[in-house]
Parts: C-alpha cells; sequence; structure tokens
C-alpha cells in the first residue's frame, strides 16, 4: 500500500497485543494510539483540560464508562505497575552516559 506507519487503534490491550503479534509481519512502525481518533472524530468527549494537565484523564474517562474501563484502572495497572517495580529491582541502573548515542548501525522499526 505504500504506508510508512501504522496507527493501530483496537484499545487496550488488544492493540498492544495485535502489534507485538505482528512485529515480524510488518516492516514499520506501529503506534498503539487507543482511543485518539475517536477523540479527534469527536465520537468520544475528552476530559476537562485541568484533568488532562493534572495526568488524571483515566479519572474522567472511568466516571463516563465505568462498566468498560474498571478493571483496566482498578486490576491490570496496579499489575502492571507491580511488574515494572519489580524489573527495575532486579536491573542495575544503566549508563547514563550511553543513553544519548546515536546507534552504530541501522535500525529497522516494526
Amino acid at each position: 500500500t505504500g504506508a510508512r506507519i501504522l496507527f493501530v487503534a483496537l484499545g487496550c490491550p488488544r492493540q498492544e497485543v495485535w502489534v507485538y503479534e505482528n512485529l515480524t509481519r510488518l516492516s514499520m512502525p506501529m503506534l498503539a494510539v487507543g482511543a485518539a481518533f475517536d477523540f479527534h472524530a469527536g465520537t468520544l468527549s475528552q476530559a476537562p483540560a485541568f484533568l488532562q494537565r493534572a495526568g488524571l484523564e483515566w479519572t474522567y474517562r472511568l466516571a463516563m464508562e465505568p462498566r468498560r474501563l474498571w478493571r483496566r484502572y482498578a486490576l491490570l495497572n496496579p499489575a502492571y505497575l507491580s511488574l515494572l517495580l519489580l524489573q527495575l529491582l532486579r536491573f542495575p541502573r544503566w549508563d547514563r552516559v550511553d543513553v544519548g548515542e546515536p546507534p552504530t548501525r541501522d535500525l529497522r522499526f516494526g
């Protein structure tokens, strides 16, 4: 098709699973964008600006769609954070000097 990037908007966690399962099939960057298209199309209302600035847009979304989102925010997010914390505790800190260095070879995304 000539596409150079793929935006995947299937919702969490389906979009992340789909991207992971198709990493080797597609040789382009894939971005999981969640409800971004719904927000831009006006089919889903966004949180008030003060909640967005405070990083609390999820509370607005939970209030708007509690049946659909409660499990994600009550169960999946804490599980993810606990796994992230365990991973951070197991691995030594990286050398921050090397973080900004350019790659030594071409990288293929996707």
